[in-house]
This record gives structure tokens, sequence and C-alpha cells, in this order.
């Protein structure tokens, strides 16, 4: 036999037309439990003024479910579903959070879970007062135990005002334990980065080199004629498992996969990984501009001053003008490209062995993953 589920229980209890009479009801005895601080529930003193089946749920007595701890799932989703069906028609229900909160902690009532489905966008104010209440319990006199719980709850969320508080909440807090509690569950969404493999930026002194040479330009020049002209690709996929940061990627032309590739860098052998700003190394490659600049400005002036026979400033002229196009590719394609999109490249050093680049992420789902990533090296 099939048992129902949370989210079958709440749809039943949603549709059924006692709903506000005994949600109503779940709804004082939860919030007598709290303002007691006593954890046991308190059967309705009257019946309902409306309806024939008077305290009789689909799922049992109304009266006995609340006077007892719930014996099984079904009777314990039903009251955490009727508890969260009663904040639908509350305009005020941000104002119970630090009572759901600690009615989640501390009894068998979890309403938190259920949000999504009973109140949908309706909950973002929910959410982020929820938020605070995680940051700073003592605001509201409750403890950790309801931190972790408010936590719980946003993380299992996908309500985008519950991520985003989540995220934010993640970047605020050195808790381990509330890191560890924020980034459970997130292995189908930012724990799996899908971008493409890029070139690690190099060091300043070696781009300087190439660019003042001019392999930078022909270099560039090779791989957009390779990306436009046979389709060359190295899509990437990055995930966090319990192994460590995992790397897959493989090597396309012409559709064709030439070359399949997975790399695991265990979690304690992580040196650095970091999210690249936008428009990184925009300082180095506007002081190699001017550079640039002054060497072609500054040439010509010589040769014009001391022009010897056989002399070419033509040729000067035109050596320049490919450091600056290389200068200008190489920083447009490996950093603009990416910043232009809103998106960004993730940088991963191990202790040992070169450095890997993927490019093309989401900004946001990156930032998560660093938080993950952070939570599970404590």
């Amino acid at each position: 036999m099939m048992l129902p589920t949370s989210s079958s229980i709440l749809a039943a209890l949603a549709a059924h037309p006692s709903r506000d009479a005994w949600a109503a009801a779940v709804r004082e005895s939860a919030l007598n439990a709290y303002a007691t601080r006593e954890p046991r529930l308190s059967p309705p003193a009257a019946a309902p003024s409306a309806g024939a089946e008077g305290w009789q749920t689909p799922y049992g007595d109304l009266t006995e479910l609340l006077g007892r701890p719930p014996v099984t799932d079904t009777e314990r989703w039903a009251l955490s579903a009727l508890l969260a069906l009663s904040l639908a028609s509350d305009a005020r229900r941000a104002d119970t959070a630090d009572a759901l909160a600690w009615l989640a902690a501390r009894t068998d009532l979890d309403a938190l879970s259920l949000l999504d489905e009973a109140l949908g966008h309706d909950a973002e104010e929910l959410w982020q007062r929820l938020a605070t209440l995680a940051r700073a319990p003592q605001e509201f006199s409750l403890g950790r135990g309801e931190a972790l719980a408010a936590a719980a709850a946003l993380s299992h969320s996908k309500n985008p005002a519950a991520q985003r508080s989540a995220q934010e909440l993640g970047s605020l807090t050195t808790d381990p334990l509330l890191l560890a509690v924020l980034a459970t569950g997130k292995e189908e969404g930012p724990a799996a980065l899908q971008g493409e493999l890029t070139a690690a930026p190099r060091h300043p002194a070696l781009t300087a080199l190439l660019g003042l040479t001019g392999v930078l330009a022909v270099c560039w020049v090779a791989r957009l004629i390779g990306r436009l002209a046979l389709a060359y690709r190295r899509p990437a996929r990055v995930r966090l498992t319990h192994q460590g940061l995992r790397l897959e990627y493989r090597t396309e032309l012409l559709g064709r996969v030439l070359r399949d590739r997975e790399v695991v860098v265990p979690i304690e052998q992580l040196a650095e990984v970091t999210r690249e700003v936008r428009f990184a190394r925009a300082g180095l490659y506007a002081g190699l501009v001017a550079l640039t600049i002054g060497i072609y400005a500054g040439a010509g002036l010589f040769i014009d001053g001391v022009r010897v026979p056989g002399g070419s400033f033509s040729l000067i002229g035109l050596a320049a003008l490919l450091i600056l196009v290389g200068l200008l590719l190489d920083f447009g394609l490996s950093s603009l490209t990416d910043g232009i999109q809103g998106k960004c490249r993730l940088v991963v050093k191990p202790q040992k062995g070169p450095r890997l680049c993927v490019g093309s992420l989401d900004p946001q789902s990156a930032d998560a993953m660093l938080m993950q990533l952070t939570a599970a090296r404590r």
C-alpha cells in the first residue's frame, strides 16, 4: 500500500470545505504551545461552527490528533499541513516566523517544509524573516535549534526569495553547522555547474611577454577560426561530491567528441578555488595597451628622427598594431565575453598539478558552490 505524501495530504486538506475551521484550531493550539513554551498541543475546546463532519478529518479526529503526539507520519503531516494552510489568509504571516521555527524545532509540527506549496510567492516576507531569525535567533528570544530549523527550511525551499535569503545567510554566517545545513540538498542546482573549459589566467609577466611578441594575437585568431569554422568546443561540468570537486569535460570538433576526461580533486588537496570578478585583470591589460601605444608612438618619433636607409616605419607600426590587437583579443575573449553576458569563471588550483578554469558560469550558482565547498572543508 502506498502511503500518502506530505504534498498529497496538503492538497486534500486544502480542497476540503472544513479546511478553515480545522486550520484555525491547529493554529490556535500551536500558538498557545509557543506562548507557554510547552511542546504539548491541546485539543480544541468547542465544536467547529460549520461543517457536518465536525473535527473528523480524512486523517483522523482532530481532537484526538491534538491531544496526543502523532503516531504516524501521516498524522504529523496532516497537522503540519493545516498549520501551513492557516497562514494563507493571514496578511501578517511573517510575524509567525518565530513561532513556526520553535514549533518545527521543539514539536512534531513542521509547517516550514510546506510553505512553498501552501503559500507560494505569498511567503516571500516570511522567508526573509526566517533568514533574520537564523542569523540572530537571540533577537527573537530563541536558540540555536530554532536557527537550524529555519536554515533547513530555507535550504529546502524552491522559492526564489528563500534561495536568495539562504545565499545571503551563507555569506554572513561563520557557524559551521549552519553552513552545513544551508549546503544540504543543493546537488541538483548549484552543485552541478555547466560551462566551458578555458585557459587558466596567466601570470602578468607571461601575459605581457606574449602580448608584446604578438603571440597572443596569433593564438586567439587560431582559436576563433577553430570555434567558428570547425565548431571547436570544450563543454565542461563541475560538481561537488563526497569525493571532492569533480570536473568532467570533453573536446568536440565538427560535432564529434575527440576526447572525454574526468578529473577529481579531493577537498583536502584543494589549494584555492576562486570565482573571477567581472572584467578580471582589466588593470593589467589597460597598462599593456598603454605600453603598446607608447611603443608605437615612440618608435614612430624615433624613426622619423633617425631614419636610416632600409628602415621601414610601416613594418614597425604593423608590429605594434599586432601587439595591440593581441592584447585586446585576449582580454575581450577571456574576460569581457563572460562579463558582458553576466557570466563568470571558476579557477581551481590543486596543491599539485596545473590549474583548471571553467568559464561561462552563472555567478549565483558559482557562489552557492563556493559556499558548499567552504562548509565541506570545515
